[in-house]
């Protein structure tokens, strides 16, 4: 869970680090525009490291995972010596964000021909998981312990009042500040002058107004989270330098600029450095006063030119930093056949093959593979340009003779696929109630599987059945089981093996069945990134069992507790969804999404450890049809 975590943290940091440095040279740029423009960048920025999902446009310039999975495999490629094919990691189903995945971090392992680890980056990624959160738990105790060291110190300021201003006199401080969540107070030092006081609380109540004691808090929180970023760290220092110089602009604009002395001379006399609290309040005097006073100095109402050039800034980099590029992926035909449709980029053939490799490998779910492998120039008129087709790997012919072996019950082909050390054939024969010997005639036999459930095979098609990875030495296959209502559940097996001499041997296998789920890691594992469209989950386009179903439930001469509770979304997602039928370790919540309720979003709360999943559920055969599972 941790691990996972640190993942949507690792590519979320990735993907906002282009947003980060945008922002800091459009802060060159927008060196005459009003400060409040880079405030405004910033809380871009913030946005993009709290935002769970990415909008699409054509306009990125940020690098789309897949170009970056591609990057970081060629560099695989160079460093893999010894190795003769190099680990396919580009696994996910199309469209997905994601720079960097446990199945990339597991390829980098295989990678490692090291005698002491078979996968040492994959045991290092969860090192790093933990003392990343380890790392959070100090900045937070340090937030906590500032925050409460200063609410020590002015618990005994004196409260008093200045042109309508109420602030607090202590003098335990050494320069004034706002502090506070709720009810931020202005805290002033007993030695301030005078006829600095005035442009004090005019600084201070800007700040209030501006809701800054909220913004530098939360921007601390956020650096919590990422604090092993660099460009975050740069991003929240010059998010607090920013506000101080929007704050100190506002000030001259409603003072006028005959204050601009007296205001920056108020500023140096309050200077102070202030580290020690630059986590919690907004100060008057904290560092970098000298650039502010220059600034203020300098300070010029912004021309209408400035003030358009600044929003068609914010605009360019709003498009082009806070959006992802479309991926390339499977495209499905006009006449139901499958054919990926890539970029061949001359003088690029090896990262092109093995991105072709990857696509074919994920387009495996599809019963029957890929017809048609197509490969298009980048440019058209490069006639030097080399089409490469797709070769797979002897391994993931073993991994594809295996599952087709499994679907189709054929136990001859699994012994023959099994290390014959037997103690995988007796695991087997335990789970899988796999069995060989001789009959009445002396003729070898093998017998494997049993009746119902039992993923459907297809002859010398691959079967009902998704293989979800392979490398080199492991491989993750979804098994799909039919039983008889109709109902599909999911088994996921875990294989490893080896290849010696051109032979491929299973030396150990461990599956999963995945019924009764209670827990969103098993939902997430049945369902990989929570997809039902297209997959054998699909039961109103995908497996053709959605009528089925749904004529036997209307069907009186049915046994009618098979489809009991297919007529509301919530009871036919955990029934055809294979999730545990009980309220106490599962809670079901339903958000319909029309008037005519047929359509709606069920969200799964998994009370075990509070991990939540959703789904989208559709009606699509009539008022009285039943509910049918689509990917949320």
């Amino acid at each position: 869970m941790i691990r996972g975590m640190f993942l949507d943290v690792l590519n979320q940091g990735i993907a906002a680090g282009y947003l980060i440095v945008a922002v800091i040279l459009a802060r060159i740029l927008l060196k005459k525009a009003p400060k409040s423009v880079s405030c405004f960048l910033w809380l871009l920025v913030g946005l993009r490291l709290v935002m769970p999902f990415s909008f699409v446009s054509s306009f990125s310039l940020i690098p789309s995972g897949a170009e970056v999975r591609g990057n970081l495999t060629k560099i695989m490629e160079q460093n893999a010596a010894g190795h003769k094919e190099l680990v396919p990691s580009d696994m996910m189903p199309s469209g997905n964000t994601d720079y960097i995945d446990e199945e990339l971090i597991r390829a980098i392992g295989n990678n490692d021909n090291s005698p002491e680890s078979v996968n040492r980056p994959y045991v290092f990624f969860s090192i790093a998981a933990g003392i990343w959160l380890l790392g959070m738990g100090v900045m937070f105790l340090y937030l906590l312990i500032s925050w409460f060291r200063i609410a020590r110190k002015v618990r005994l300021a004196v409260p008093e009042e200045l042109y309508g201003i109420k602030y607090y006199r202590s003098e335990a401080i050494d320069s004034p500040f706002l502090f506070g969540l709720f009810r931020a107070r202005i805290y002033v030092p007993y030695g301030v002058e005078a006829e600095d006081l005035g442009y004090v609380l005019k600084h201070e109540t800007i700040h209030r107004q501006r809701k800054d004691y909220l913004a530098k808090p939360i921007g601390y929180l956020l650096l919590t989270v990422y604090w092993f970023h660099p460009l975050v760290w740069a991003a929240y220092f010059l998010l607090c330098k920013d506000i101080e110089l929007a704050c100190d602009e506002r000030v001259i604009r409603e003072l006028g600029g005959e204050h601009k002395k007296e205001y920056a001379l108020a500023l140096l006399s309050c200077s102070v450095n202030h580290g020690t609290i630059a986590a919690c309040p907004v100060a008057f005097g904290e560092t970098g006063v000298k650039g502010r006073v220059k600034n203020v100095l300098s300070y010029k109402k912004p021309t209408f030119w400035v003030v358009a050039a600044a929003a068609m800034v914010i605009a360019i980099v709003a498009v082009c930093f806070m959006t992802q590029k479309v991926e390339a992926g499977v495209a499905q035909s006009g006449n139901g056949s499958k054919t990926v449709l890539l970029t061949n980029e001359a003088g690029n053939s090896n990262a092109n093959t093995q991105t072709v490799q990857n696509v074919v490998q994920n387009a495996t779910r599809n019963l029957g593979g890929i017809e048609n492998i197509q490969i298009t120039d980048a440019d058209e008129r490069n006639e030097d340009a080399t089409h490469h087709y797709y070769q797979p790997p002897e391994y993931f012919e073993g991994v594809v003779q295996w599952a087709k072996a499994f679907c189709n019950r054929d136990g001859k082909t699994l012994l023959e696929l099994t290390d014959e050390n037997g103690a995988l054939r007796e695991a087997l024969s335990d789970s899988l109630n796999l069995s060989w010997g001789g009959d009445d005639n002396n003729e070898p036999y093998a017998s494997f599987g049993w009746s119902s459930p039992w993923p459907l095979g297809g002859g010398d098609e691959l079967g009902n059945c998704w293989i979800l990875s392979a490398s080199d030495k492991e491989a993750v296959i979804l098994y799909y089981a039919w039983v008889s209502d109709p109902h599909i559940t999911v088994w996921r097996e875990e294989l490893s093996y080896t290849m010696e001499d051109g032979a491929f041997k299973v030396t150990s296998e461990h599956i999963q069945f995945l019924d009764g789920i209670c827990v969103a890691e098993d939902f997430y594992k049945a369902y990989p990134d929570g997809m039902i469209d297209g997959s054998m989950m699909d039961y109103y386009a995908y497996n053709q069992c959605g009528e089925s179903l749904n004529d036997n439930a209307k069907n009186p001469d049915m046994a009618q507790h098979a489809y009991a509770g297919l007529d509301a979304p919530d009871t036919a997602a955990i029934k055809l969804l294979n999730i545990l039928n009980n309220e106490n370790k599962v809670r079901t919540d339903v958000e319909y999404l029309n008037e005519e309720q047929t359509q709606a979003v069920v969200t799964f709360t998994f009370m075990e450890n509070a991990s939540t999943a959703k789904v989208r559920m559709i009606k699509p055969y009539g008022e009285n049809s039943i509910w049918l599972p689509q990917t949320y």
